[in-house]
């Protein structure tokens, strides 16, 4: 390629600054004079957002998480009574689980393409208003099974959007090296619906009714409102490809008014660089490159394990041990600690290790694959409480060993997701709203259609042979994983590049001359 060629490459890990020595070599300096080499430029910082903001900025959006696995798991713990009272069979109501994960799946997909490339603010104002009003439509909901799939399906088309832009808030925010800590703290919002979500419908089902579970619902349209406000009046834009590194807001208040549905823009030379826009071929080129693929399809594998567990817990807990409603909702506490617990120490353990391949090896040597490492504990953990749950609850052990075992399951589930997470929003900055839309992609689907087969899977196999066909599969993940570790060279590095890898269209790869 000729030097004077603009490239069109296109980074998938971040990008490093260049610095060429064209002009140095055109200077008109005089001959036989030794010129003095300039002084050095200090590098801009990541983001100018003051640390106070910026925690304000991830507790918001941490809140914001929770909405969509709240609703996603409140009434898990209450499946055996709405089969009773909706006259359905325990595969029928758990349909009504699937067609939210399958919104769930999708949904960041058609947040994400736009909040990549408009701006995220915008985004949470309209996602979260479609939340409220689902809410206060269930909070109504007549006992008809056709209206209550519907406005699970609106539900979780409103919710969807908050994770996928909430990472890509991280992302814009948090500079690489501190990335996965971060995304653990912002992954706890999210990981409170497993703990709160059965919790609270175990109890309502248990003490009121099956009604009072989605009246609880309608009540969050409160908080939900709040939070709505707050977003509106508090919360800047933070994609860098509209206001850079957030410069603009050094000088100006927290407090935004009159409120804007769109932001303000920094000059083009302060702006990071432009995303293009997302295409479904591009999504299937990132997905092509292996250590994306791969990362995608385990993470599928252990999330849609996860929830063959949170589907059967519940009839595990009753059937075999005699457990009220309320105290299976108390039996999900569990995992869902494990998971908080999981993210937080799995975030803090991959930064640990960046930093020291950092020390031992340079910025510029340390690539966003190295977190892969970190996904193959997770998954051997929860690989362990798979197998273990099946045949402890098939021999009816003490309750407190099946407690255990999901522990483990949702305990290595959340490490592995942080690392993940982290991976893949360094590999794709510019989209990191995408890049987590891209890994849910595949896992909520697999998810919905656990959800879906798991009831008659453990009827025909059997508690222990079911679980452990779903804790093995986990173990073909991490043999995949280490395939890619051992072979990972620079023929990938270069085919990543080859085939454009950002999630839309730009003018192609660069061709040589």
């Amino acid at each position: 390629m000729s030097t004077s060629q603009k490239s069109d490459h296109v980074y998938l890990s971040e990008p490093h600054s260049v610095v060429s020595t064209s002009d140095h070599l055109s200077s008109k300096a005089p001959v036989g004079e030794v010129c003095e080499p300039l002084p050095a430029q200090p590098k801009p910082l990541y983001t100018a957002i003051p640390l106070a903001r910026q925690r304000f900025i991830l507790g918001i959006i941490t809140v914001a998480g929770t909405f969509g696995p709240l609703a996603g798991n409140i009434y898990l713990p209450a499946l055996p009574v709405l089969a009773r009272k909706f006259q359905r069979t325990e595969t029928e109501i758990n349909i009504t689980v699937t067609v939210f994960m399958v919104v769930f799946a999708f949904g960041p997909l058609f947040w994400s393409s736009f909040a990549d490339w408009k701006g995220r603010r915008p985004l949470y104002i309209i996602s979260i208003l479609v939340y409220i009003l689902a809410n206060t439509l269930l909070a109504a909901v007549p006992a008809n099974y056709g209206a209550l799939v519907v406005l699970r399906i609106v539900q979780a088309f409103g919710s969807s959007a908050v994770v996928s832009l909430g990472a890509g808030t991280v992302a814009d925010i948090i500079e690489p090296k501190k990335r996965a800590r971060a995304m653990s703290y912002f992954l706890f919002g999210p990981q409170c619906g497993p703990i709160l979500g059965p919790l609270i419908g175990g109890a309502l089902a248990d003490m009121a009714s099956w009604r009072w579970i989605f009246g609880f619902l309608g009540e969050r349209t409160i908080s939900g409102t709040a939070l709505w406000l707050v977003l509106v009046f508090a919360v800047p834009e933070t994609l860098r490809a509209r206001v850079g590194n957030g410069s603009i807001y050094v000088e100006k208040g927290w407090l935004i008014f009159p409120p804007r549905f769109s932001s303000e823009t920094v000059s083009e030379s302060e702006r990071g660089p432009p995303p293009p826009k997302p295409t479904l071929k591009g999504y299937w080129r990132l997905f092509r490159y292996p250590p994306i693929g791969i990362t995608c399809v385990n993470t599928a594998i252990l999330y849609s394990s996860y929830f063959c567990i949170a589907i059967q817990l519940p009839s595990a807990l009753s059937n075999v041990y005699h457990w009220s409603s309320s105290e299976v909702g108390a039996g999900f506490v569990v995992v869902g600690l494990a998971m908080v617990i999981g993210s937080i120490l799995g975030g803090q353990f991959s930064d640990w290790r960046r930093k020291r391949a950092v020390q031992a090896l340079g910025e510029a040597n340390v690539h966003p694959e190295a977190r892969l490492n970190d996904q193959i504990w997770g998954l051997l953990i929860a690989s362990a409480g798979l197998i273990m749950f099946g045949f402890f609850v098939e021999y009816a052990l003490h309750p407190a060993a099946t407690l255990i075992s999901t522990f483990l399951v949702g305990f290595g589930m959340s490490w592995m997701f942080v690392a993940s997470n982290a991976f893949l929003t360094s590999c794709l900055s510019q989209q990191a709203a995408g890049a987590f839309a891209l890994g849910n992609m595949l896992r909520s689907p697999a998810a919905a259609v656990a959800a879906a087969i798991i009831t008659p899977l453990v009827q025909r196999m059997s508690w222990g042979y079911c679980f452990l066909g779903l804790g093995s599969l986990n173990l073909v993940g991490i043999g995949s994983m280490l395939l890619v570790l051992r072979t990972q060279s620079a023929r990938w590095a270069k085919a990543k590049l080859a085939r454009g890898t950002q999630i839309g269209h730009q003018n192609g790869p660069p061709k040589s001359h």
